[in-house]
């Protein structure tokens, strides 16, 4: 009798996966979206394209959501792949690695606008925006 295990592959790997390459794709679009086709459809419709900048900024906070998710399932998926030792571990890898890149420059790209923000004296320029009554 043979008591190997079928080759399987962990659920929580191929969730990483999809969710980087999901993640992934949004973020192009919405890149393409936010600094080449709405500034154009702004300038067209003289000003009211500006609009679906709000509409994209609610929808901008999936990609690293979905980064974040899937660096913590594709590092569960390594370990228990690890435990089990039976399975794929080149899917958990990938998952996390395109996980982890993704949510890796979100992170210095926040870093990035803190140190910005301090170089130039702080958010002070957003007491611009209120009204002067």
């Amino acid at each position: 009798m043979n008591n190997q295990h079928p080759p399987t592959t962990n659920g929580n790997a191929i969730a990483s996966f999809v969710l980087g390459i999901i993640s992934w794709l949004l973020f192009v679009v919405l890149l393409c979206l936010n600094y080449v086709i709405l500034p154009v459809f702004t300038i067209a419709t003289m000003g009211f394209g500006g609009v679906f900048y709000l509409c994209t900024l609610s929808v901008s906070c999936l990609s690293p959501l979905g980064w974040l998710i899937g660096t913590i399932l594709g590092y569960v998926a390594k370990n228990q792949i690890k435990q089990d030792r039976y399975g794929n571990n080149s899917l958990a890898n990938t998952g996390f690695i395109l996980n982890a890149i993704g949510l890796g420059l979100t992170i210095l790209g926040i870093c990035a606008i803190l140190v910005y923000a301090i170089a130039v004296g702080g958010f002070s320029f957003l007491d611009q925006l209120q009204y002067q009554y």
